[in-house]
């Protein structure tokens, strides 16, 4: 009986060795994840300066951006948890994270989910914003250069041991967009302004309608757990951002 119970207390304390080796390797590889760097240049766009691309900037930023950065995108706390950490969605006006940024700069944020020292951005949809065309790209750009400056400071993000090993096992979906987007790609140019599927489509995809809404719209749910079911929207009337989605 002795015998069975010291090769079962060494198996178990085995179990327990692999479990915390196990731990701490998926929370380091998460964290080099997050450290590593990507060398990304965007090409250069035209931004521009009028009133009109100005105003439908500030439009678009009131759709994509404000859910996240706050109404003035002077900055949110995103996420808060004491199991997990915080996460702070950056001021981007002068007065903050926007005031160093340049043209590319921007755009390497937006539509590729890197930062301006070359870091990955974290829950940066830019699996979204990728589609985005270099004319509606412009017209955010050029709005976020004409913001008031707010001097609200916002600190980088804290993740707890626990965060980093579920974010490692996949347990948050995709929220290092850096990572699996073709940086490659070339720039998309939206659909005429019509009616129609294509330009419908073209909003649905840049507003990530689908990471709540499921692949075919019919349901799904976001993977941040605090996150309401996405219902389906073959059955329901109208989305709420697509009811302001009017650009």
């Amino acid at each position: 009986m002795k015998k069975i119970l010291k090769w079962t207390g060494a198996i178990l304390g085995l179990l327990l060795l692999l479990t915390i080796g196990t731990a701490f390797f998926l929370r380091n590889t998460a964290q080099n994840r997050l450290a590593k760097k990507y060398e990304v240049l965007p090409k250069s766009i035209s931004i521009p300066t009028d009133s009109a691309s100005i105003e439908a900037g500030q439009e678009w930023a009131a759709v994509l951006c404000s859910g996240c950065h706050g109404e003035n995108l002077a900055g949110t706390e995103f996420f808060n948890s004491p199991d997990l950490g915080t996460i702070n969605a950056p001021n981007l006006t002068p007065g903050g994270a926007g005031k160093p940024y340049t043209d590319l700069d921007w755009d390497r944020a937006i539509r590729h989910g890197v930062a301006r020292d070359n870091r990955p951005l974290l829950i940066m949809p830019s699996k979204d914003f990728q589609y985005m065309s270099d004319e509606h790209i412009g017209q955010i750009i050029s709005y976020l250069k004409t913001l008031p400056a707010v001097e609200q400071s916002w600190g980088p993000p804290k993740t707890t041991f626990l965060c980093d090993v579920l974010f490692q096992v996949g347990a948050f979906g995709d929220a290092l967009n850096a990572e699996t987007i073709d940086h490659a790609k070339p720039a998309h140019y939206a659909p005429t302004r019509e009616a129609n599927v294509q330009y419908g489509d073209y909003l649905v995809k840049i507003s990530g309608c689908r990471t709540c809404h499921g692949a075919q719209l019919n349901g799904g749910k976001d993977p941040n757990p605090e996150a309401p079911m996405g219902p389906n929207l073959l059955q329901e009337a109208a989305c709420p951002v697509g009811a302001k989605m009017v650009l």
